[in-house]
């Protein structure tokens, strides 16, 4: 069960903070035992209805990759047996599980609006609540706002288009051909359950390249923790080679579609006529409906504090540590390793802000 906002004091108005986290998903919550054993007084702001909920919401048949022993945060193990792929609904459980066994001050339906700094102080401000803090840690990770690249011409009304975000099950859409744009992780693992129901074809930017979940009778995952690849960091030579590398594909069920033709590549989306789509190599093809497996992109309009983010809107940091003095940001994508935007890399990226922190 999730830990009620009254189980712990309420926030004062007047209360300063040594230390607030916005966002309490699995990067909030290792920051959270973090700061717990430092005997911090600190928050942690969560804008859902409950911890984990990210989780929930995304599609129903969704399965990480990594085996249970390697998707647990510091101090509490995961509970799964080894070698099981852990479904979304069971990381959301053990996400809340994890705030409430460690008793950490999840403040949720606290969407922060604006972040400002007067002096020393950093001042949070959300719908309900102002906060005052010494520093903050900004864990919302880095899938924030749906991505759907834009065109001179648009797909015409009668064809339905959802985001992998917004994406539950194949009842979604209608009967008829589905288009995935996107080959990552999420739109190769959509393409092959829709291939299932429907006559699937899925663009892509280059050929995917495929990785086994295991090699040599251990998962891929021991090889990169035993031999420190997947800890390494992105200004080493291995580093920037494995985040050339970083558009793999885990697992056979893809390349096994493949081969039998249950799905059929198709090079990158160039244009629209209804319910026509245009592509690179000057074909094109019929669908009923898209589903747009194209990523996502930053949001920080509510971080007024110009000099944290650089012109792209990205944050501007060394592994996590702002320019800005207090300021940290934790659980981006390759913030310090291969590792940072994992369950598995959480605890080892927040151990390290931890011990920035004053």
């Amino acid at each position: 069960m999730q830990p009620e906002n009254h189980t712990f004091p309420l926030p004062s108005e007047a209360a300063l903070y040594d230390a607030i986290v916005v966002g309490a998903g699995q990067a909030g919550l290792a920051m959270g035992y973090y700061l717990k054993q430092q005997n911090q007084r600190f928050l942690l702001l969560e804008q859902s209805l409950a911890v984990g909920q990210t989780w929930r919401d995304r599609y129903d048949s969704l399965k990480l990759f990594t085996p249970a022993e390697y998707c647990a945060l510091p101090g509490l193990p995961l509970s799964l047996p080894q070698g099981h792929y852990p479904t979304k609904d069971q990381i959301a459980d053990y996400l809340q599980r994890y705030a409430q066994h460690f008793r950490l001050p999840v403040l949720l339906r606290q969407k922060v609006v604006s972040l400002t700094r007067e002096g020393n102080l950093f001042h949070l401000q959300t719908a309900q609540h102002h906060f005052q803090a010494r520093q903050v840690i900004v864990s919302t990770g880095p899938f924030q706002v749906p991505f759907i690249p834009t065109y001179a011409t648009a797909p015409g009304k009668e064809v339905v288009q959802v985001h992998s975000a917004h994406y539950r099950n194949a009842g979604q859409l209608p009967a008829g051909r589905v288009l995935v744009v996107g080959a990552g992780n999420s739109g190769a693992q959509i393409a092959v359950e829709l291939s299932q129901t429907h006559e699937v074809q899925l663009s892509v930017k280059k050929p995917p390249r495929f990785s086994p979940l295991r090699k040599w009778g251990k998962s891929v995952f021991w090889w990169a923790t035993k031999t420190g690849a997947i800890y390494a960091p992105p200004s080493t030579f291995l580093g920037r080679k494995l985040l050339q590398q970083n558009d793999v594909i885990y697992g056979r069920e893809l390349e096994q579609a493949l081969k039998k033709r249950e799905i059929t590549l198709r090079p990158l989306v160039t244009g629209f006529n209804q319910q026509h789509v245009y592509f690179e190599d000057h074909t094109l093809g019929s669908f009923e409906s898209i589903v747009w497996a194209t990523g996502f992109r930053p949001l920080y309009e509510w971080l007024q504090i110009p000099e944290a983010l650089g012109l792209n809107g990205w944050p501007l940091h060394q592994q996590g540590i702002s320019p800005v003095t207090g300021l940290f940001f934790l659980g981006l994508s390759w913030q310090r390793s291969r590792s940072s935007a994992l369950l598995l890399g959480a605890g080892r990226d927040a151990r390290f802000i931890s011990r920035q922190l004053t």
